[in-house]
């Protein structure tokens, strides 16, 4: 006989309109209209999407995958995603901008400061903890009160917290957890630096390492030569861009540090096979 505590029947507050602390906080309802109008898109904020009914398919970098109800989908900056078929969803979502909560190397937070997108399936009984917290950020947002965002900022720890506790998958786009520091500090500069540097000797420079040594520790620990990695991580902005409607090839190559749009044209080619123009027909919702 065990001695576990039946489950729990989680209760979602509705949230008719989103609720805002000015920036960076933002918590809204989840449903059917959300994902419907939701355009694939990319920026800068972690987006928490937690399904409490339901279920809708969706993509990170075209890779497909599942969420269904009890689920919590940990969104990464800086990914581009966008949603396909759904059941009858709800739940809620959270953004915030990294910047409020400390990540490094030994971060205990869910992979923040390097870009991971994980899917968590969150047992009733820490479900019941996380809404617990995520209600409470919603009477604060009401609120007027000074040092919002460090209360804010608190209850997201917990959240975070919680969340890191439970199990998890990583999409195929992250980079592992056993890593050396030097690794997860290229690809920290790497995330922060991609449309400005692109040569090894640049990253080299920054990290206190010669271009060689460098290229042999990335190697060793992805399989790919620290200039491939530059380069693929390159294409893949590059696809996301090419997912968010009205943006041109001339803008792409812009934002991505490119002075010749013919140069970024080849680049983007011999990169995926295709021609920009003919990856974004080829692509569902743009």
């Amino acid at each position: 006989m065990n001695n576990y505590p039946a489950p729990l029947h989680l209760v979602v507050q509705p949230i008719q309109n989103p609720v805002y602390a000015g920036e960076p906080f933002e918590i809204t309802a989840l449903n059917a209209d959300f994902l419907s109008s939701r355009a694939a898109k990319y920026d800068h904020s972690v987006e928490m999407i937690w399904l409490t009914k339901g279920r809708f398919s969706a993509m990170i970098d075209l890779e497909a995958f599942e969420v269904s109800e009890g689920m919590i989908l940990f969104q990464a900056p800086g990914r581009a995603f966008y949603f396909g078929s759904s059941s009858d969803p709800e739940g809620l979502v959270v953004r915030f901008p990294t910047g409020v909560i400390p990540a490094d190397v030994n971060s205990t937070y869910p992979s923040l400061s390097y870009c991971t997108s994980r899917l968590f399936q969150v047992d009733a009984l820490t479900a019941a903890t996380i809404m617990s917290a995520i209600q409470c950020m919603q009477l604060e947002l009401a609120t007027a009160h000074s040092q919002k965002t460090d209360v804010l900022s608190g209850y997201l720890r917990i959240v975070l917290l919680y969340l890191a506790r439970q199990k998890s998958v990583a999409f195929s786009t992250s980079f592992g957890s056993q890593v050396t520091a030097l690794t997860k500090r290229f690809f920290d500069l790497l995330e922060r630096k991609y449309h400005v540097n692109k040569k090894v000797s640049q990253y080299a420079d920054e990290l206190a390492v010669t271009p060689n040594y460098l290229n042999q520790i990335i190697k060793q620990e992805t399989g790919m030569t620290a200039s491939a990695n530059i380069r693929k991580r390159l294409l893949i902005q590059a696809k996301r861009m090419a997912l968010v409607q009205n943006t041109s090839m001339k803008a792409v190559a812009y934002k991505l540090g490119f002075e010749d749009t013919a140069h970024f044209s080849k680049f983007f080619k011999v990169g995926c096979g295709c021609s920009f123009t003919d990856y974004r027909k080829s692509c569902p919702n743009t």
